[in-house]
């Protein structure tokens, strides 16, 4: 069983997290102060951590730095929950490499979702994707490993469920992120053969996440772009970061999927 750390000072929130991550199978730690945060962090070995910011003796972002230093928690995953509405939060935590940022109140689906990502369970979301379309249990299975991988950063759920399952059923394989952060990590962890990226997203933008997709994959990714924004200027800078392709919503799914099979296959 996985184990959860949860470092937030709010016993209410705490008491909410733990129900949450407890029935969807995972074992909880709780921490109240960034110091003991620290202490179960090295001394427990979770195998992801949920900081708040804000914490009584240091804050999220300072232990975050201390984690990454240690040998026992370098390679831990971890996300951010804030009640704090500062857009530069949102820069730091990914240059920190967060698995994600949640602002306060937040949707616990969601959270338990970038969640199963950070620790590598995509059959969470596949399971999900079955329940959400009613499709059996076999047709929501893992895809071969040949098939070709597709990355879905998109933070509206039932347009990633929907993009999600109309490339499975043309044979490619889906991983889905709903947030810049999620999508930068995702990009990091799969190398997909394709992005499929909306450009207005919860901690950051798309085109954030294209500029950091550049810098960690070493060999070009082909990056396409979703929008609901009729602002000027927006496909031009699409452009700039060498997208192959660009879809104001609404779009035809068929002609998507013809972009995406030009520059990966069928």
């Amino acid at each position: 069983m996985k184990t959860i750390l949860i470092v937030e000072d709010d016993p209410k929130i705490v008491a909410v997290l733990e129900i949450r991550f407890q029935s969807a199978g995972y074992a909880t730690l709780t921490a109240s102060d960034a110091a003991s945060g620290l202490s179960k962090a090295v001394q427990h070995r979770p195998h992801l951590i949920v900081l708040d910011i804000s914490l009584p003796a240091g804050d999220g972002l300072q232990l975050a730095e201390k984690l990454k230093s240690l040998p026992e928690t370098r390679q831990t995953p971890f996300l951010f929950v804030t009640a704090n509405k500062d857009p530069d939060l949102r820069a730091r935590a990914m240059d920190l490499g967060a698995a994600g940022l949640f602002e306060k109140p937040y949707n616990a689906d969601e959270l338990l979702a970038v969640a199963g990502h950070a620790l590598g369970e995509t059959g969470m979301f596949r399971r999900r994707i079955a329940r959400f379309f009613g499709i059996s249990g076999s047709d929501s299975g893992h895809s071969k490993s040949s098939a070709k991988k597709i990355l879905i950063v998109e933070d509206d759920q039932k347009i990633a469920l929907a993009l999600a399952l109309r490339l499975k059923s043309a044979g490619y394989e889906t991983s889905t992120a709903f947030d810049a952060l999620t999508g930068v990590n995702e990009a990091a962890r799969l190398r997909p053969d394709l992005v499929l990226l909306d450009i207005s997203l919860p901690a950051g933008s798309g085109f954030a996440v294209a500029e950091r997709v550049r810098s960690v994959m070493p060999n070009f990714t082909p990056i396409i772009f979703l929008t609901a924004s009729k602002q000027p200027g927006l496909q031009e800078r699409a452009q700039e970061l060498g997208a192959v392709g660009y879809f104001e919503k609404p779009y035809e799914a068929e002609a998507l999927l013809t972009a995406v099979h030009q520059h990966v296959g069928a």
